[in-house]
Formats: structure tokens, C-alpha cells, sequence
């Protein structure tokens, strides 16, 4: 079987869970595309897709709308794999303007899933968590292929979270309100580039006066540049108290021994305690499919 993976990715968790998603399916013997949203793909071609996004305020980025809207119509069988921040119930919904757009023009969902990744906004998660997050994604990742394969793959309910994603659709015109506020510190700034040269939407160009600039129509405020700036130079307009920035690490973290990546269970307090209901689920689901639980074979290591 061929099977595209499309997806859109800011900082990239949503193209780590893809890469692991495509693993998992070359793994048990198919053929397998990875391609973010802006390259030119021929969808014919495929068995299964797969469609990749990152939920933001509870919706699927505008941009990805769109690319999703100029697909042709085909009969098709598809999934959506999505990544968030939080496990909530009011995360469901996100995919309910695509999973419209792509049941008018002929595909049918096959499977739904929701991963877990750190934030790239409000605030950086701390390293345990992050960790855990990082090492439970490939193992939920083959488990959900595994059930794509045959044909028992979970499904998302909407429900009443369809009203909190039609409200924050508002979101979809932030960035265009944001990207006149948003500033590259000359004094921090140190010419790298970074920013323009790996913005997925191509939205930050240098003026007649060679001055970074962001332009409105085009960002998709996913959060890639102020997370990757090396210097924190810049200032993300009405967004910027809670950019985070600093790249997660996550290779380096698994390696690190003296980060317990064990920090989401029954003993957790605070916000965090809110999470474990997820993770129960997972842990459920993985022995179900009689995978390892990814934290015990990491601390048995």
C-alpha cells in the first residue's frame, strides 16, 4: 500500500509525529510519503492518507484549511493524526472543517487520533514532561497504525466542542492582526536569517530597507521563528508574553538519565493531574497492543 502523510508543522512536533507514524507503516511492509503542505503532490497515486496538523486554539491552522480545500475531489480513504498541548475534550473538534470539506469532495475517514506534545506558546512545558510526551509519541504512534491496518482504528467525537471551535475561529485572523506588532531586536538580532529561511509559510522578508519584516496575509503564527531564534530577538507582537522559545531537545533529553521522565501519574498535583486520565488511556491502549510501556523500558535501560 502507498501512503501519504500531509501535514503542516511550526515548530515540529506535528512532522516528529508523522516520522514516526511513517515508521511505524514502513515497518509492516508499505510504502510511505512524507510531505508538508505547500509541495505539490499527486494524491491519485495513494492508498491511504494521512493529514497532520497542529491544533491551534482549537481549530487546524487557516493555512491548512486551505490546502486541504484545493485538494481534488477523489475517493479516498484517510485519517487525521493532530497535535496539541493539552488532552481537553475541547481539542476534539479541530477537525471538523476539514473532515466537511474532505466528506464533500469524496473521502471517507478511516481514524482520528490526538497526540500529546510540549507547548509553543503560553508557557515551555518542564523537561519531565516533555520527555514523557516524547517517549510515549512512536509507541502510540505504531499502536495507532496497527489499528489503521486493520480497521479498528479510534475515532473522535465532536460533540458539544464544535461550539468552542466555531467561536475561536476567530484565531484565524490573528496573525494578520499580529504581524504589524511583531519586531526583530536590532541590538539581539544577529543577521542569521533563521527566521526567513525556515518559515514555513515564507512570511518573513527583508524590506526596501533590510529590515525583517512579517507579512500579515501570509503567517500562520505557528510559533517557529521566536521558538528557534538563538538569540530571543524577537518580539512576537501582542503574543510575546507567552512565546517560548529555545528548541526542546528532545534527543537530548532521552539521553539525559537525570530527567525522570515518569512526572504524569496517579501522584501528580496541580495542572498537570489533569493529564493523567490521558495517559491511563494510553497505557491501556499500549498493552492492548501488547507494546512496552516506553517509560518502564526507558527506566529499565
Amino acid at each position: 500500500m502507498r501512503v501519504l502523510l500531509r501535514f503542516f508543522s511550526g515548530t515540529g512536533n506535528t512532522r516528529l509525529c508523522a516520522s514516526f507514524l511513517a515508521k511505524a507503516f514502513q515497518n509492516a511492509g508499505h510504502e510511505v510519503d512524507l510531505v508538508e503542505q505547500n509541495v505539490p503532490v499527486d494524491v491519485s497515486t495513494y492508498d491511504l492518507i494521512g493529514f497532520g496538523y497542529p491544533i491551534h486554539a482549537f481549530n487546524a491552522p487557516k493555512t491548512f484549511v486551505n490546502q486541504i480545500k484545493a485538494l481534488p475531489k477523489a475517493a479516498k480513504d484517510y485519517f487525521f493524526f493532530k497535535v496539541s498541548g493539552e488532552p481537553f475534550p475541547i481539542n476534539n473538534s479541530s477537525s471538523v472543517t476539514l473532515a466537511r470539506i474532505l466528506k464533500q469532495k469524496g473521502y471517507r475517514k478511516v481514524g482520528e487520533k490526538h497526540f500529546l506534545m510540549p507547548y509553543n506558546i503560553v508557557f515551555r512545558y518542564k523537561d519531565p514532561v516533555m520527555k514523557q510526551m516524547y517517549l510515549y509519541l512512536p509507541a502510540l504512534c505504531q499502536a495507532f497504525v496497527e489499528d489503521l491496518l486493520s480497521g479498528k482504528a479510534e475515532t473522535i467525537r465532536y460533540g458539544p466542542s464544535r461550539i468552542m471551535t466555531f467561536l475561536f475561529k476567530i484565531e484565524w485572523i490573528a496573525p494578520f492582526c499580529n504581524a504589524p506588532l511583531v519586531s526583530f531586536r536590532p541590538k539581539k538580532c544577529t543577521r542569521c536569517m533563521k527566521c526567513l529561511k525556515n518559515c514555513p509559510q515564507q512570511a518573513i522578508y527583508l524590506n526596501k530597507k533590510d529590515k525583517l519584516k512579517i507579512h500579515p496575509t501570509k503567517c500562520a503564527m505557528c510559533m517557529r521563528c521566536t521558538l528557534n531564534c538563538p538569540v530571543d530577538a524577537i518580539r512576537f507582537g501582542i503574543m510575546n508574553p507567552w512565546k517560548v522559545n529555545g528548541d526542546y531537545g528532545y534527543a537530548k533529553l532521552e539521553k539525559d538519565a537525570f530527567v525522570n521522565p515518569d512526572y504524569i501519574n496517579a501522584n501528580t498535583k496541580g495542572y498537570f493531574k489533569l493529564f493523567n486520565k490521558y495517559f491511563d488511556r494510553q497505557r491501556a491502549l499500549l498493552k492492548a497492543h501488547k507494546i512496552p510501556d516506553p517509560i518502564e523500558s526507558h527506566l529499565a535501560k
